[in-house]
């Protein structure tokens, strides 16, 4: 939607709004206001989402590829064939975005900046026109059937070749009637062909037009001669029957596009500022951090914030995939998209719409869709060729029929062009990636790259971090000892002057504890998996495992059975020390996540037959949560090299392997897994090096993620053989002169509805984990 604050907000967005238009307000997208609503910004790029129209097939896609990197300023091109959307990156100082959208206008598309509740009415539109042509094709070619049915059975020609009066006067009705069918009802066929003839490329319409333009043109030419064969009852079919199968693939596409487009559009586009001169309705664009938002019951958040009046609980299933409202009171942080329960309460803005996590989330799931799966690739580019294939082949028939037999050329080379249409290996693949994308998105498991659904359905190996992974990742305290002369106080505010740049859960732990202003340190240095350094008041301090805070020395006596002590208790344990010797210790607890025992058993249902506990932390803590959840091998005191050397292992072994994992020391290994996955509120290094983003509040949700994996795999792989095995079977029966025209209208239309049916068996695929098994015993391979 946009708004041009120069007039009033309802008019700027109707006369925006208004398709036919577009050109004409081609300057008003260039607007920095208007732009705020769907454009990203970086210092030197912009970055908008645009809703193609007229798409319809792979090559539309390629060409508008072509022809928008070809522009002078424009810096990255990607469009999905599935949901019809481009993600345009240009220069602002070499470019703009009415000239890009001029030059998609100029290859005969449209393009309009994605909205989602736009783009809804758009394809209600679109559906509408499908299947109203569809009923123009059923109607008129009705008589069409009728006609050819009745001259079948007592139409034939007499010992001259003559046709009874009645069949001519039926052949130039029906001419007259399939014309009207291909000018209407085939006329997406007919202007897409046109368009790509003239900018020199084979789209999957060319093969279907000039199949359509032979028939007819040899069935006019029977026609006016008063003697051989006419087709119009098979051009009726094959358009009805094509219309029918390009209506099921719609339905399959836009099925998938609007789950991606959930998220969209639970936003609301007005919100109720609150300033100085009382409450005032705006459009959600408008709102900055800062400024202030009233939310009442019933209303869903219109984007992040925090409350400062007010308790009352929200609805966050849409987001978290927790089912229960949670209650949040005055400090509390509000994602955008959440629905207010029972009390009205003030919000102060933290980010802007197009920041907000429900933003981000959508924008994951489309970056995901960018990287498909090796074997969809292949699809797409072997569907892209293929029509040059269909042209070489269908010749071939041609000019072998020629000289068989003359009489049976264009019967034989209508059925060939028809019978090979690359509907079904185009479809093979889009639709179902995207409705995997999306089903996996409403389980809590965004998918940052769809080329690892391959590995992570195939992968025989997980492993897993410890802390903020497999426990919730925010110890606390829960024991503190001094050492030295120092007070508890003095020591927990060193601590925590030395972890104030850490992201690790230990740190935000430390500094949680201490609610004053750390004092400044000089030359702080971080040893990952070991601890942090620096000088406090021109005193040396180390904070960390007990051997790296005692400079490599072992621990005395006394102090290790303290160590131990802790130690035994489950907890983690940190030294403090200078250059004095130790002078504190900490025992930190940080209690497991919900769901564990339902992810080991869920996972080992799936296939994986090994899961190991990787982690930085004491062996002893490590060993006690491997021996409670019954994990077959677990490593403690691990370094990062240390977790990747494990991994590069197991695939020297030839395994693959899942790594699961939150914070910046297992980015190496997320990056070096076959498949791997970050959780939601992990570090951003995390999540760059991640295939998988989990958002779902419990572990539980990755065993059904894995199974619709494994099932968006085989239904893709299913697709791809069928449209294969189809292809390979019907073009040479149809060469033969095995399958007239008839019939290769209706295989190719049942070739497209099995394959768009099939992928639409995802939108049901069940998420409850079955029963468990027994684990297999466990391997202490923890170091002494």
């Amino acid at each position: 939607t946009l708004v041009d604050h120069g007039k009033d907000p309802s008019k700027a967005v109707a006369e925006a709004e208004r398709v036919p238009q577009i050109l004409r307000q081609a300057e008003l997208y260039d607007r920095e206001d208007i732009q705020r609503g769907f454009v990203r910004r970086g210092e030197r790029w912009r970055e908008a989402s645009l809703i193609l129209e007229e798409i319809r097939c792979a090559a539309c896609l390629w060409l508008n590829e072509q022809h928008l990197r070809a522009l002078d300023g424009v810096l990255e091109v990607e469009v999905d064939y599935t949901s019809h959307r481009a993600r345009v990156r240009w220069d602002p100082a070499r470019t703009r975005l009415s000239a890009i959208l001029r030059a998609i206008a100029e290859i005969g598309y449209e393009a309009y900046p994605y909205d989602a509740t736009h783009r809804e009415q758009l394809n209600a539109a679109r559906r509408h026109r499908s299947i109203e042509r569809i009923v123009f094709a059923g109607a008129i070619g009705m008589p069409i059937m009728q006609f050819a049915l009745t001259t079948y059975i007592m139409g034939q020609p007499d010992a001259q070749g003559r046709y009874p009066l009645w069949v001519l006067i039926g052949r130039w009705s029906s001419l007259l009637a399939s014309g009207a069918i291909l000018a209407y009802s085939g006329q997406d066929f007919l202007v897409g062909a046109w368009r790509d003839l003239r900018r020199g490329r084979l789209g999957m319409d060319v093969p279907i037009v000039i199949g359509l333009a032979v028939a007819w043109a040899g069935s006019l030419y029977a026609t006016a001669l008063g003697s051989g064969e006419v087709y119009y009852d098979s051009i009726a079919m094959f358009v009805f029957l094509l219309l029918v199968a390009r209506h099921l693939e719609l339905r399959g596409r836009l099925a998938a596009a609007a789950s991606l487009d959930r998220l969209a559009k639970v936003i609301p586009a007005t919100a109720m500022r609150v300033d100085g001169d009382g409450e005032r309705e705006v459009a959600v664009i408008e709102l900055s951090p800062g400024e202030r938002v009233r939310v009442r019951p019933g209303e869903t958040v219109p984007v992040d914030g925090r409350i400062l009046e007010g308790v009352s609980s929200f609805n966050e299933a849409l987001l978290s995939g927790e089912s229960l409202p949670v209650t949040r009171g005055v400090g509390d942080a509000v994602m955008g998209g959440a629905i207010n329960g029972e009390q009205p309460v003030l919000l102060e803005v933290l980010r802007r719409a197009d920041e907000s996590t429900v933003s981000e989330i959508h924008r994951l799931v489309e970056h995901g869709l960018r990287a498909r799966p090796r074997y969809a690739q292949l699809a797409e580019r072997a569907a892209a060729g293929f029509v040059a294939v269909i042209l070489v082949i269908a010749a071939g028939t041609g000019l072998l029929w020629w000289w068989l037999d003359p009489t049976r050329v264009l019967h034989n080379l209508v059925a060939v062009l028809i019978v090979t249409c690359p509907c079904a290996l185009a479809l093979a693949a889009p639709v179902a990636v995207t409705l995997g994308a999306a089903r996996l998105a409403d389980m809590g498991v965004l998918a940052l790259r769809m080329s690892a659904v391959e590995p992570f359905a195939g992968a025989t190996v997980l492993a897993c971090d410890k802390t903020g992974t497999l426990t919730l990742g925010t110890p606390r305290i829960a024991r503190s000892q001094t050492l030295g002369g120092l007070t508890e106080g003095a020591l927990l505010e060193l601590a925590a002057a030395l972890e104030q740049a850490s992201e690790h859960p230990f740190a935000k732990a430390f500094r949680s504890a201490w609610e004053g202003d750390p004092p400044p340190v000089a030359g702080l240095r971080n040893h990952p998996g070991q601890g942090v350094e620096g000088r406090i008041g021109g005193e040396s301090w180390r904070l960390g495992r007990p051997e790296f805070a005692l400079g490599g020395d072992a621990p005395d006596p006394r102090l290790a059975r303290r160590i131990q002590g802790l130690l035994g208790e489950g907890h983690s344990v940190v030294l403090l020390a200078n250059g004095e010797g130790p002078q504190a210790l900490f025992g930190l607890a940080d209690p497991p996540r919900e769901g564990l025992d339902a992810l080991i058993t869920g996972m080992r249902e799936t296939g994986i037959g090994r899961i190991a506990l990787l982690s930085g932390d004491h062996p002893h803590s490590v060993a006690r949560l491997a021996l409670q959840l019954g994990l077959d091998e677990f490593h403690g005191a691990m370094s990062p090299g240390g977790k990747l050397d494990w991994i590069r292992r197991e695939q020297a072994w030839g395994r693959r392997v899942i790594m699961l994992g939150d914070g910046i020391n297992d980015a190496p290994t997320l990056a070096a897994a076959d498949a791997s996955l970050a959780l939601g509120l992990a570090t951003d290094a995390a999540k760059v090096n991640s295939d998988f983003l989990v958002t779902a509040p419990t572990l539980a949700a990755l065993p059904a993620a894995r199974r619709l994996a494994r099932k968006t795999r085989r239904i893709v792989l299913q697709n791809l053989l069928w449209a294969a095995a189809y292809n390979l079977l019907a073009v040479p029966l149809a060469a033969l002169g095995y399958i007239p025209p008839w019939g290769a209208a209706i295989g190719m239309s049942l070739s497209s509805a099995l394959v768009v049916g099939n992928s639409l068996r995802l939108r049901d695929t069940p998420s409850k984990p079955g029963a468990g098994r027994r684990t297999a015993p466990l391997r202490n391979t923890a170091p002494a």
